[in-house]
């Protein structure tokens, strides 16, 4: 005879205990599967990313707008480099903190995008050095009672021209001053010239600090983009004739042209 055996309260499980064990396992896992997909690097299109990005610069827009002149004092002109641009921005002292906050959340948008678009097949051309013409912030004036940055691209015609007189003056009196020992450490780079409608090549020194006349062209060409775009003009912006060579003649840098 089969006797049926009995398990004792001491020996018998707690289904209790089961379930709440079993729930809370579930809930781990539910929770490591969503941690999981929150850590998974955010897949989005160029154009998502470029959204976001112009997105993120329009709030950097609005906190430099509607400044009242009554707190002109207080703004200061901020920096945003990338690549080859440079934007500004008229920021009061007080948004400083906000402003560093959204300039940091729009170049992770930019980057972001620049990956995208290596990952799409899209080749970026690097910045090249034969046309300076970066914009730069001229001045902090005041416009229906609200704090405006005046820069290169958004000078007024007249002044432009103006500014873009006195500059070259500037440039010529840096390029004159150049002397040459080896044709070696010289390059060239571009003049704009609205007036005339052409191209300006210049010699520029390799292995001296140019920081003050790269500084000159980037202002004297943006102020002629400025002029040629205000009066709609159609502009060539390659050199009429082809540098063969740089030599030096009576101790100064000349360009020679191919024939």
């Amino acid at each position: 005879m089969i006797k049926h055996l009995r398990m004792s309260k001491k020996h018998k499980p707690n289904m209790k205990f089961l379930i709440r064990t079993t729930t809370k396992f579930i809930y781990l896992a539910v929770f490591a599967s969503l941690l999981f997909l929150g850590c998974k690097k955010e897949e989005l299109t160029s154009s998502q990313w470029g959204e976001r990005a112009t997105a993120k610069r329009n709030e950097i827009q609005a906190l430099a707008s509607n400044i009242p002149c009554s707190q002109k004092d207080k703004v200061g002109v901020q920096t945003i480099q990338q690549d080859c641009s440079v934007q500004y921005f008229a920021i009061l002292s007080s948004d400083i903190t906000k402003y560093e906050q959204l300039k940091k959340e729009y170049l992770s948008y930019l980057n972001k995008q620049y990956e995208a678009w290596y990952k799409e097949g899209l080749i970026i051309e690097p910045c090249g050095d034969a046309l300076w013409a970066i914009d730069q912030p001229i001045r902090l004036d005041c416009k229906n009672d609200k704090v405006q940055l005046i820069t290169a691209a958004t000078l007024a015609l007249e002044e432009a021209k103006t500014l873009i007189n006195v500059t070259r003056i500037q440039i010529d009196n840096i390029i004159n001053a150049q002397t040459c020992t080896s044709e070696a450490n010289w390059s060239y780079t571009r003049l704009i010239n609205a007036q005339t409608m052409t191209i300006d090549l210049i010699p520029i020194s390799r292995n001296t600090d140019i920081k003050e006349l790269k500084d000159k062209i980037s202002l004297y060409n943006r102020l002629n983009i400025n002029v040629i775009e205000t009066e709609k003009k159609v502009f060539d912006y390659r050199p009429e004739k082809l540098v063969d060579k740089i030599e030096c003649v009576n101790g100064k840098p000349v360009i020679k042209y191919k024939s």
